[in-house]
């Protein structure tokens, strides 16, 4: 689990993912980052499904929910590049109330920025319109990276169809994250679900 706010309680976590199923352990990882183990796979693999982009209660945006795939080392994050792009990014995960001046200041190093375009009522993503697919590929770059003034970091990925990044490694680095499932270089987001 990623991206809840930081300061959330062990409880905050459990009483948001064990309507899914039995947890078995909480382990933080650093702030706004934990593994939350159930007692069997279909509870886990439950809380992906339905509980990605949910927000638990008391805080400002929603959470990103994978499985953990375990793993020996940390692996590569990052995939390889799938196809054609385009010029625009989709940031996920700033703060409400984050205003179009920080996200630009945030990301004019990567060139040119052309439009800023927020999704939805409560803010917390937009789109980014870059001048070229090479600006556009520094910002996608910037994945993690924290706007002035917010409390955690951003995900940055490609908007639109064709290939995008190449998938997470994660912590194995291969297998469902870094080259099945998760993973590889074709699809919307790098092959698969995700």
């Amino acid at each position: 689990v990623r991206g809840f706010d930081f300061g959330t309680t062990e409880d905050q976590l459990r009483n948001h993912f064990e309507g899914v199923g039995t947890i078995s352990t909480v382990t933080f990882q650093g702030k706004g980052a934990a593994i939350v183990s159930y007692d069997n796979e279909d509870a886990a693999e439950k809380a992906v499904s339905t509980l990605e982009g949910s927000t638990i209660e008391g805080n400002g945006r929603y959470v990103n929910v994978k499985i953990d795939e375990g793993g020996e080392a940390k692996g590569g994050r990052k995939g390889g590049k799938g196809g054609a792009t385009g010029p625009q990014v989709i940031v996920r995960g700033f703060d409400f109330g984050t205003t179009e001046d920080q996200i630009r200041t945030h990301f004019e190093p990567c060139g040119d920025i052309q439009e800023i375009r927020f999704l939805g009522k409560g803010g917390g993503s937009a789109v980014i319109k870059f001048a070229s697919e090479d600006e556009a590929t520094k910002a996608v770059d910037m994945d993690r990276s924290t706007i002035d003034g917010n409390e955690r970091y951003v995900n940055v990925d490609f908007d639109g169809k064709g290939g995008g990044k190449g998938g997470k490694g994660g912590k194995s680095g291969g297998g469902k994250y870094g080259g099945g499932k998760y993973g590889g270089g074709k699809g919307k987001y790098g092959g698969g679900k995700y």
